[in-house]
């Protein structure tokens, strides 16, 4: 796992990079597994610190260690060509032949007789010509509006909200013909209902947030990673999809929460959902907004990871790396993780605190987790999370988790 000096260093890096780098080292992050990630931060932490041992690159860093981009003194423009040899003036002009007409004198020009003068042009006087001009522009106007007056029905047809239409009383028959189907908007489906089990904590005066993870329309529209970090990553996505199945990660997601959200009720704790349908435009930071303005006791985003390699299995769960409850967090999340491996047959796969997911940091006030139910690269894990029996085990494990956050 990376360790925490080199979290620091890859953030002192990112804020020296130019925009450009920092689109191009976004994108990267974004398409690469989180094990890549860990990868690609670490290979830039290395080879910055190989710079830094290099004696020709060293005069370029600042006393800090950082980058400098300060721009190079401007050059003049005049100064930054060679000037060229100063050329004789009117040299090239001197050794022009001189042309044979100019031999030609003004007194043979006034001499000529009238019939060896060229009949002078005439012009016509500036009044008559604009006058000229503008009878023109009228025949062309006429003519256009003798045309487009013909083809009026065509070119403009007639507005039917400004037609004055006679009304005639429709006629018994017509007035009881089968009216138009209105289309109707499909609801979300109320999730299957969970029994509460015997043994299910008292979640009273409990609240809990939970956030299903992304949603049906990526919103590509940029958002900071976080308050502290220049970085940006798209506002919200649509997430990973099963290999076998198809399912869309966003609607596995809200269906796990729906259920969830009920069964935690039924303990009596208040829960609050970021989206309760797929249908929304809901970035990062304004869901971990919505769990922070509330005063979660528990924020709980719920997700389902993806990897390259298809032997990836097991459930994750990430905190902050930061914030109020850097201490304590980290056991509850391998409590939490442990709780839910158990219940779905999965082992624990990891337990991480990084500042990679803007919904985790700027909900960093509170407690806040990001439970990853399993791979849906891998088709064991699939087959483990499609299963509604897998969806009630995780509801009842989650209520154990929450009790250890009550009064």
């Amino acid at each position: 796992m990376i360790t925490e000096e080199t979290k620091k260093k890859f953030e002192q890096i990112f804020r020296t990079m130019t925009p450009d780098q920092r689109a191009t080292l976004q994108a990267h992050l974004m398409t690469a597994t989180e094990d890549q990630k860990w990868d690609i931060i670490e290979k830039i932490v290395k080879t910055y610190e190989s710079r830094l041992n290099n004696p020709f690159v060293q005069s370029e860093l600042n006393p800090s260690n950082e980058v400098s981009y300060e721009p190079a003194e401007e050059v003049p423009y005049e100064e930054s060509f060679e000037q060229p040899a100063e050329v004789e003036p009117n040299r090239f002009v001197a050794e022009r032949p001189t042309p044979a007409h100019t031999e030609y004198s003004r007194t043979q020009y006034e001499n000529r007789s009238p019939e060896e003068r060229p009949a002078p042009k005439r012009k016509l006087k500036k009044g008559v010509k604009n006058g000229l001009t503008a009878i023109v522009l009228v025949l062309i106007l006429g003519v256009t509006g003798i045309i487009a007056y013909t083809f009026r029905d065509t070119i403009f047809p007639s507005d039917p909200d400004a037609t004055t239409v006679n009304y005639t009383e429709p006629s018994i028959a017509e007035t009881t013909a089968a009216p138009t189907a209105t289309p109707t908007v499909t609801p979300t489906p109320e999730p299957t209902r969970v029994p509460l089990a015997a043994d299910a904590p008292d979640l009273t005066g409990l609240t809990v947030v939970l956030d299903p993870g992304h949603q049906e329309t990526a919103d590509t529209e940029q958002e900071l990673y976080a308050s502290w970090l220049s970085a940006t990553k798209p506002r919200c996505t649509a997430g990973a999809a099963g290999v076998v199945t198809g399912t869309p990660e966003y609607e596995l997601t809200l269906d796990y929460s729906l259920i969830i959200a009920d069964y935690l009720e039924q303990c009596g704790a208040n829960v609050i959902l970021t989206r309760d349908t797929n249908d929304v435009n809901l970035s990062n930071q304004e869901r971990a907004q919505i769990a922070v303005s509330n005063n979660a006791d528990v924020f709980l985003r719920i997700h389902a990871d993806a990897a390259g390699d298809s032997a990836a299995s097991g459930v994750r769960v990430y905190i902050p790396d930061n914030g109020s409850y850097t201490d304590t967090s980290p056991a509850y999340a391998e409590q939490l993780a442990e709780l839910v491996a158990d219940a779905e047959g999965l082992e624990v796969n990891e337990v991480r605190a990084t500042s990679l997911y803007t919904g985790l940091n700027y909900a960093n006030t509170i407690r806040a987790f990001q439970l990853s139910l399993g791979f849906l690269s891998n088709s064991d894990d699939e087959t483990v999370l499609v299963n509604e029996e897998n969806i009630a085990r995780v509801a009842e494990a989650v209520a154990v988790f929450c009790a250890e956050f009550t009064e």
